[in-house]
């Protein structure tokens, strides 16, 4: 593939924990072994890059570095290898190398292998979130039959933050699996945006009550896989609320406080707490399973696994993009446009 690539290129560029991200020129790298260069379409904002951009994530890289940890684009360059030589000039979802720059560029190196050509029926727009939100979605899922159901009954979910597009996302897929899943968040507002979408138990964690409906529909619908992304005092408001023998992932740490758990919630209880990070959960499935979930994300990219798209933005708008996106989560994802 012949194609003209420039010698530099803008980037959103963070210099340090917790700095302003800037937009920069600078070179455009050069795909190694087993890597591509991707000339990037649209990448969004994720809580993830968000956390990156504080300081506070599992993937530390060092200073200067580009955020984003997804995106879309075109492979416009191949490195030794099949199969960079094979996405080359293919439409790709691609996820940024842990060791590498990431998606806030017009053009980024990573691995082949963090790279999925997708269907023509899959706009741009859509493939650029094709790993983070829907994979994890079915991780959520595939935790769900995993996890011990000692009592065989029929159980539910409980979720919170559930007006982001994970959220939804959850909401339709309990749905389509027979699945009751109780969706907690925390302005009124957002309960009508989740019943206009089809769901059928929305809690208010702000309501005075919250507590004492939250333990009467937990035990209604033997809600015992709890996914929960605020952390703080909200994980052990969900364990008192559960019935025993329940599993609490946490995935998120929105509220920023402490996490603080009473001994007796695992004394006396029988529940499980349990961190889960979708890197890992990843490299534990392995490269096979990782293929057939990504080909069954793109069969439900358009359905199930859609995701809203609020606004996008220009990179050099990038401090507009994050403050827009922090404010109105519920209100679809943000992306930037390269």
């Amino acid at each position: 593939m012949k194609t003209s690539i420039p010698s530099t290129m803008k980037a959103v560029v963070l210099t340090k924990n917790g700095a302003q991200p800037e937009v920069a020129i600078i070179p455009v790298p050069q795909p190694g072994k087993g890597e591509v260069l991707v000339k990037m379409a649209f990448s969004p904002i994720n809580p993830s890059d968000l956390a990156f951009l504080k300081g506070g994530y599992g993937i530390q890289k060092p200073y200067p570095v580009v955020p984003g940890f997804e995106g879309s684009g075109t492979v416009v360059k191949a490195g030794n290898g099949v199969l960079p030589k094979l996405w080359l000039g293919k439409n790709v979802a691609c996820a940024a190398s842990p060791k590498l720059n990431g998606c806030w560029a017009e053009y980024m190196v990573t691995t082949a292998a963090s790279c999925v050509p997708f269907s023509k029926k899959i706009s741009m727009e859509q493939g650029s979130m094709l790993f983070v939100n829907p994979m994890t979605a079915l991780a959520f899922f595939d935790l769900y039959r995993k996890t011990p159901n000692p009592s065989g009954k029929t159980r539910g979910i409980i979720n919170t933050a559930a007006a982001s597009a994970l959220g939804q996302m959850i909401i339709r897929l309990g749905k389509q699996q027979n699945i009751p899943v109780i969706s907690v968040v925390w302005r009124e507002k957002q309960i009508s945006l989740l019943k206009n979408t089809g769901a059928e138990f929305v809690l208010n964690s702000s309501d005075p009550d919250f507590d004492t409906e939250l333990k009467k529909l937990a035990h209604r619908l033997n809600a015992t896989v709890i996914f929960d992304a605020v952390g703080g005092e909200m994980s052990q408001k969900l364990l008192s609320a559960a019935p025993k023998s329940s599993s609490l992932f946490i995935y998120g740490r929105l509220s920023g406080d402490t996490c603080e758990i009473l001994s007796g919630e695992l004394i006396f209880t029988g529940n499980h707490i349990q961190g889960f990070w979708l890197t890992n959960w990843l490299h534990e499935q392995g490269m096979l399973k990782t293929l057939l979930n990504i080909r069954k994300i793109q069969s439900m990219i358009n359905t199930e696994l859609k995701t809203n798209i609020h606004l996008q933005f220009q990179p050099e708008d990038i401090s507009e993009a994050i403050e827009t996106y922090t404010g109105n989560m519920s209100k679809g994802k943000v992306l930037l446009r390269f």
